[in-house]
């Protein structure tokens, strides 16, 4: 009696510790095919699965392709009466680790607990989830024998499991109370905020210090792998995102986090990216950017594809490190440590989630990323410390260093000082060189010339005040076959400052000796004012070509006839020039015909250009200046130019033609950012303009020369002749008239090659009609006929210079020097003509004698 009472006190002492709380849901499964709510599992269709997880079992059933595959689960548990007792005060609570994908549990025919949606046979919604906690009601369940049942679905491709344990948290039925245990994670955070911090950090240090690259690579491998951890974590449910949208974000995170650990220690170790790192940020970016836009099974793919990459990125991670320690590095041995630990914890739960071992995926990665964070402290700190010990080894000799650098920049800056005092009296020497050259000196009563003259480098040497720049104005007055002339010029040679004051004082130095050479020799002074200025030209360019290029000038250079107010120029590359007349502003160019003297290979003829002054004709020249004005400046230095060279004339005709009230509106539109020179000429005299359609526009009731003109169409020239001449006797013949008749009459004269009474009309005439070339030609032609040769010449080569295309002109030139005996000038010349028109019947007649002459 007593032996069973005792087997009975056995038999239910041992049954409470079989059947107490907590209660393992891990083993002795029946699974089958489908989704089973009612049915017992005891059927043949029903297979057993002795331990989770699901999928171990999965390979026994025969899945149809394409469709969605479903499984139930069902295991028996039994509840004892003290279990009941002990959930008085606290409750029932179902833990399972983790479910994928869609499913619903049952306990004791009761559902639960439920995520997903499926519609058509389709997973529309997904709903695995890690660490699903289920507070169960008492009256859900039996003293004795229950059932739990699940039901399972994924599609095909996709995980369908049902795991054994999750961070060591099995799947059990336990108080409530116990399983609070599983959400605590409180570690978790706390390093959450460590890593968060660290990442921060660093970031702030490559914020100060862009150089220090590998602080950003580290900061990013920081934060993202924090926020990796918080997808790993419970508490990410709380944002309530749907799970395929949570899984991409967390595959997206953690696809790139070790890309920034690997791109941080190649830069930190070798300073550099290498094309291996390249190559993998490359792939691990592509991986990252598809798996968003791919199906849940093709994203698990994506996943494995990147398991595998990181075991081959851990080699190269390695080989760094292991190159840094053989290369002698200080911190790479430091670090190394650190370095291992991470990946070791970290190739653990990627082994453990791909279920290529049988291990469980711990979350050790945490655990491993504080050490390798304590490991880059222990390197920071290191630095830290030598960097310490170097400042107090410099503060030990800091005295002395500084005494000694104070002693070097004293004479540092006493040398520049001794060069700078050398530089200003070289600037002070040039300055006293130029004044003498930059002179407007001008005796005229009809010619009132005006300069303004501001450089742009100023000096002050021994108290002085100076300025010393490449822009020069010139001007004086010379006698031409017995006229007055003004002459000047204005130059602006290349480079600043001194080299621009050298480029000046040569152009002064040459232009002024070539003035002095015509005032002093009367052979000099016997040349027209074309030829004048050409010689001029030539001989400047002769002295700054041999500067090879290294020294150019841009110059207006010009003469005036007093008497006339006719301007013979030339402009090499200067700013055009500028014609104030009647309150209206314009250019007198269009066009730019010349480079600036110095210019190597200089193709072409110089052209003189002519250009007749009306009384108050006001002329403005000026160097680039009055354009380069400077409208606005940024504080960061980068300033607007004016590049609009009509903003000059607008500011012209605002000035009202008057010098000084034009520099003050220059200065109102911008500062000046170059040197300036400025010449106003201003004509003052008069002299009579004749118009050539004067004649024609003669009334027949009052002159004959309607009957000249009838008489010149039929060809009656002498009779012509005579009329004009009967005209000319009227004494009381308005003068543009009686100009007009000499002109025709010296036209009728060559025809009838009376060529002594055309020179002698064309001569009275010229002075009226200086501007107009077919007077000279016909002039220079009226001489040659009268075997003036020498005469013709002058006036063919003065037609020459203002247009050097003149064919008619071209064939007389070569005429005249073939007469005169000059064959190689007429070779030259001839030359240039067949360049221009080679099939002219003259220049081909014009060829056969210059052969001839040359078999003679």
């Amino acid at each position: 009696m007593k032996k069973t009472l005792y087997l009975i006190c056995c038999f239910i002492c041992f049954s409470q510790t079989i059947f107490a709380l907590p209660i393992d849901l891990t083993k002795n499964w029946y699974v089958t095919k489908g989704f089973e709510t009612t049915e017992n599992p005891d059927g043949k269709k029903w297979k057993t699965l002795e331990s989770l997880p699901l999928a171990s079992i999965l390979s026994e059933f025969e899945w149809e392709k394409g469709k969605l595959r479903k499984v139930t689960m069902a295991k028996s548990f039994l509840l004892s009466q003290s279990d009941f007792q002990k959930t008085e005060d606290d409750a029932f609570s179902l833990h399972i680790p983790y479910i994928s994908n869609y499913y619903e549990i049952y306990i004791n025919q009761t559902l639960v607990s439920s995520n997903g949606k499926i519609k058509n046979e389709t997973i529309e919604k997904s709903g695995y989830r890690r660490h699903i906690l289920i507070r169960m009601k008492r009256n859900q369940l039996n003293i004795g024998q229950n059932q739990i049942r699940i039901l399972i679905a994924a599609e095909e491709g996709e995980e369908l499991n049902l795991y054994k344990l999750f961070n060591d948290f099995p799947t059990t039925i336990d108080l409530a109370s116990n399983h609070l245990k599983i959400e605590d994670e409180y570690e978790t955070y706390m390093l959450l905020f460590l890593y968060i911090f660290v990442g921060i950090y660093h970031g702030l240090f490559y914020w100060k210090r862009r150089q220090e690259t590998y602080n950003l690579y580290y900061a990013l491998f920081s934060i993202f792998l924090a926020v990796y951890m918080i997808f790993r974590s419970q508490g990410v449910y709380s944002f309530g995102l749907e799970p395929f949208t949570q899984t991409k974000i967390e595959y997206f995170v953690v696809f790139l986090t070790p890309v920034w650990l690997l791109l941080f220690t190649d830069v930190f170790f070798r300073s550099k990216i290498s094309i291996v790192s390249k190559v993998y940020f490359l792939f691990s970016l592509v991986l990252a950017i598809t798996q968003i836009f791919v199906s849940r099974a093709t994203s698990v793919t994506l996943l494995r594809i990147w398991q595998i990459s990181v075991l081959v990125f851990g080699v190269i991670l390695l080989y760094l490190m292991i190159s840094a320690v053989r290369a002698k590095n200080k911190d790479a041995k430091r670090l190394l440590i650190g370095v291992l630990f991470l990946l070791g914890t970290g190739t653990w739960d990627i082994l453990g989630a791909s279920g290529l071992l049988p291990i469980q995926n711990l979350n050790l990665l945490r655990f491993g990323f504080l050490v390798f964070v304590l490991g880059i402290a222990v390197v920071l700190a290191n630095r830290f410390l030598r960097v310490h010990r170097q400042v107090e080894e410099l503060n030990l000799s800091l005295e002395k260093k500084v005494e000694e650098r104070t002693n070097e920049l004293q004479n540092t800056l006493t040398k520049v000082q001794e060069l700078k005092v050398q530089q200003d009296g070289d600037y002070f020497l040039t300055s006293l060189l130029l004044d003498p050259l930059s002179q407007t000196k001008v005796e005229s009563t009809k010619v009132l010339l005006q300069s303004y003259v501001k450089q742009k480098k100023e000096f002050e040497f021994r108290g002085k005040k100076r300025e010393i720049g490449g822009d020069i104005i010139i001007s004086d007055n010379i006698t031409l076959n017995g006229k007055s002339y003004l002459v000047f010029i204005n130059g602006d040679a290349m480079g600043k400052s001194i080299q621009g004051a050298g480029g000046a004082l040569v152009l002064g130095v040459v232009f002024l000796s070539f003035i002095k050479r015509t005032q002093m020799i009367l052979d000099n002074q016997n040349k027209s004012p074309e030829r004048w200025i050409k010689e001029c030209f030539y001989e400047l360019q002769t002295i700054f070509e041999s500067f090879d290029g290294s020294m150019l000038v841009s110059v207006v250079l010009g003469l005036i006839e007093e008497d006339t107010g006719v301007l013979y120029y030339l402009n090499a590359e200067h700013p055009w020039t500028v014609l104030y007349r009647d309150g209206v502003a314009s250019f007198i160019e269009e066009e730019l015909e010349l480079r600036k003297i110095g210019t190597k290979g200089m193709d072409g003829d110089v052209r003189i250009r002519i250009f007749p002054l009306e009384k108050g004709d006001i002329l403005f020249i000026g160097s680039d200046g009055r354009d380069d004005l400077v409208l606005e400046e940024s504080g960061d230095g980068n300033r607007l130019i004016n590049e609009d060279e009509t903003k000059f004339l607008q500011v012209v005709e605002k000035s009202n033609g008057d010098l000084n009230l034009l520099v003050e509106n220059l200065l109102d539109v911008g500062t000046f950012s170059d040197d300036l020179t400025l010449l106003r000429i201003e004509w003052l005299g008069s002299f009579k303009r004749v118009s050539k359609d004067t004649l024609y526009n003669l009334s027949t009731d009052d002159y004959l020369y309607s009957k000249v003109k009838l008489l010149l169409d039929l060809g009656n020239g002498e009779e012509a002749y005579q009329n004009i001449e009967s005209l000319l006797s009227n004494e009381s013949l308005n003068d543009d008239i009686r100009i007009n008749l000499i002109r025709e009459k010296s036209r009728i004269s060559l025809l009838l090659k009376k060529f002594d009474v055309a020179v002698e009309s064309l001569e009275s005439i010229f002075p009226f009609f200086v501007t107009d070339n077919e007077i000279l030609l016909q002039l220079s032609f009226a001489y040659r006929k009268s075997k003036n040769i020498k005469k013709a010449i002058d006036l063919g080569e003065r037609l020459r210079a203002r247009d050097p295309k003149h064919v008619r002109n071209l064939i007389n030139l070569v005429e005249c020097y073939r007469l005169l005996g000059n064959g190689d000038r007429a070779k030259k010349i001839f030359h240039r003509l067949a360049m221009i028109t080679p099939d002219h019947p003259q220049v081909i007649k014009l060829k056969e004698l210059l052969e001839e002459s040359i078999k003679s």
